[in-house]
């Protein structure tokens, strides 16, 4: 499993993130937009990053999964 074309997204996003929640996000992002377990998964992502709608959605959803997780690891600090 390959993450080439995650780390280019993010990179265009001028986002950074750690190995593992890489690989994380990148699992979610194929469940979320159908594309888990297909043939020529990254392929497939970056033809989706390459259309104006599906992009404005891969940045909508990165964006709220990064906010979740800040969101979860601030309750985390509390408990």
């Amino acid at each position: 499993m390959s993450i080439l074309v995650l780390e280019k997204i993010l990179a265009e996003l001028e986002i950074t993130l750690g190995e593992d929640e890489k690989k994380l996000l990148y699992g979610e992002l194929l469940r979320c937009f159908g594309i888990i377990g297909g043939y020529g998964e990254c392929e497939r992502l970056e033809k989706l990053w390459n259309d104006p709608v599906y992009n404005r959605e891969i940045r909508r959803y990165i964006e709220a999964w990064i906010e979740f997780r800040k969101k979860r690891k601030t309750v985390e600090a509390y408990a």
